[in-house]
């Protein structure tokens, strides 16, 4: 068990400051930032893991799921709502609660307490999903649960940048990451065999996602922070509408673009993965058939995670890693696309968890690698986050399933992924 929280106490109350605190204040990214433990990043994948629970599950089946129970004739439709809706909140509010994160004052840390809201914030609504028989109340509930997914997003990537020096961000980008695979695959198992009511599964997840924030909200403490008090209201919230100039740091923009199309073709491709199986593969069970390839997937993905994470360390290289994931997921997409059958969808799971892994391991640290000012580490990752959250893959998936089918939607998968890799190579100031 981690030890207690061993850091001065301090007798600030929690406030939200809008002042723009002053860079100088903050040691340079990547400096002075002693090593985090083992211990410390076993608990916060544990975290990750909860987070993932209540983000991946839900848009990979339980939307798709009840959206046929409540509304059949509807699925598609109701499904690309729910799931755009929540990418739009998202879009919306993490920039917003990444200034406010920024600058929070408590005495329990400036990013745990934004922690521990967003858990209380998502996974309360979230159980109650399951009960719900019409869709609009189901949408209610998910834009609640989407502002806290945002204000966990937004502390939980925070803490990599403030506490984690350059040389662990690859494992702690895979501590962030890999959690993302094992969730979807845990998940599925106990929602598809071990608890397949509607309202019980969706209990179930938000219950599970709570018990795995527990251990690194309680027994890891946040250091002393060091920056100093904010500045005046007027000149904070300047501060806080003006992004990172392009022209100085035009590498965090293409990093940007590389995780807003790597993740949107991505999520084109798999969104619709259970209607897929049903509607052309034509399988007889497609729950369990999905579960399956996740599974594949799962094992895949953990051979490149871990280890492209550590390498990426050791080489100090990360545009390669992210390039590589890229190839690989568009080869798994381009595979559906020419050959959609059962089999070629087992050597497509093959071929995205190869990628995927790589993918996850690497590019948090790539962009942490790349943000341009210590003094609002939330803020900008913030931008990254709700960059990554446009509504493209379910904009993309009803107009391609709308005018063509599933083979099309397979190749434009393909080709933002691709396009996803390429821009990565744009980035002159990381190796």
């Amino acid at each position: 068990m981690a030890t207690p929280d061993q850091t001065q106490k301090s007798a600030v109350p929690i406030t939200t400051d809008f002042g723009a605190p002053a860079a100088s204040g903050a040691p340079p990214a990547g400096s002075a930032i002693p090593l985090v433990s083992r211990a410390w990043l076993w608990n916060f994948a544990l975290i990750w893991f909860g987070f993932w629970l209540l983000v991946m599950l839900p848009g990979q089946f339980m939307v798709a799921k009840i959206s046929a129970h409540v509304a059949p004739a509807d699925k598609v439709a109701v499904a690309s709502f729910l799931i755009a809706e929540m990418a739009v909140v998202i879009l919306v509010t993490v920039p917003i609660i990444g200034v406010l994160c920024d600058r929070t004052r408590s005495r329990f840390g400036r990013r745990r307490i934004w922690a521990v809201g967003g858990f209380l914030t998502a996974a309360i609504p979230f159980a109650l999903v399951g009960v719900q028989a019409s869709w609009p109340a189901i949408a209610a509930l998910i834009a609640v649960v989407a502002v806290g997914q945002s204000a966990i997003l937004v502390s939980l990537s925070a803490m990599i940048a403030d506490q984690v020096p350059r040389a662990q961000r690859g494992r702690a980008s895979a501590a962030m990451g890999v959690p993302q695979v094992f969730a979807l695959a845990i998940g599925m198992v106990l929602v598809t065999m071990l608890v397949t009511s509607i309202p019980g599964s969706w209990a179930l997840i938000a219950g599970l996602a709570l018990l795995s924030a527990v251990p690194f909200l309680l027994f890891f403490a946040e250091p002393h922070d060091a920056s100093p008090a904010p500045q005046a209201f007027v000149k904070g919230i300047r501060h806080a509408m003006t992004w990172p100039n392009a022209r100085s740091h035009p590498g965090y923009y293409w990093a940007m673009t590389s995780r807003v199309l790597i993740n949107a073709g991505n999520l084109v491709g798999t969104t619709y993965l259970l209607f897929f199986l049903a509607d052309i593969v034509k399988v007889d069970d497609p729950d369990t058939s999905l579960l399956v390839l996740i599974l594949i997937y799962l094992v895949a993905c953990g051979v490149t995670s871990y280890l492209c994470g550590i390498l990426s360390d050791r080489w100090g290289r990360r545009r390669i890693f992210v390039a590589l994931a890229a190839l690989l997921q568009a080869a798994a997409a381009l595979l559906l696309a020419m050959a959609p059958s059962w089999e070629a969808s087992m050597v497509a799971a093959v071929l995205l968890g190869l990628g995927f892994g790589a993918f996850l391991s690497v590019d948090q640290a790539l962009i942490t690698d790349l943000l341009p000012d210590p003094a609002t580490h939330a803020r900008d990752l913030g931008i990254i986050n709700s960059a990554q959250h446009i509504p493209i893959a379910p904009l993309v998936g009803w107009l391609v399933l709308s005018l063509a089918g599933y083979r099309s939607l397979y190749a434009v998968a393909a080709v933002i992924i691709v396009l996803g890799g390429l821009a990565v190579y744009r980035i002159k100031s990381v190796r």
